[in-house]
């Protein structure tokens, strides 16, 4: 059991490690700015009901499936 709760610090740890970095890193001074297009992505599970929300139709059908393997896989872990 204490493995598992060290293993679990060091994963906090090391996250926001790479956090850090990845803040610093982008403020490199000197470093050209890419500005490029921002798509993403949600869903709420509210029991089996999901609510995907979504910035364009390519990142509501990629969140719509994933929802539906993730039910799907739901239903087959917790059926006895």
């Amino acid at each position: 059991m204490d493995q598992i709760v060290s293993i679990g610090l060091i994963l906090i740890v090391l996250g926001v490690l790479v956090l850090l970095f990845g803040l610093f890193a982008s403020n490199i001074p000197g470093q050209e700015k890419n500005r490029g297009e921002v798509r993403g992505g949600a869903v709420i599970f509210i029991g089996p009901i999901p609510i995907i929300l979504g910035t364009d139709k390519g990142s509501v059908i990629t969140v719509a499936v994933l929802s539906i393997i993730i039910l799907t896989l739901a239903y087959f872990f917790m059926r006895r």
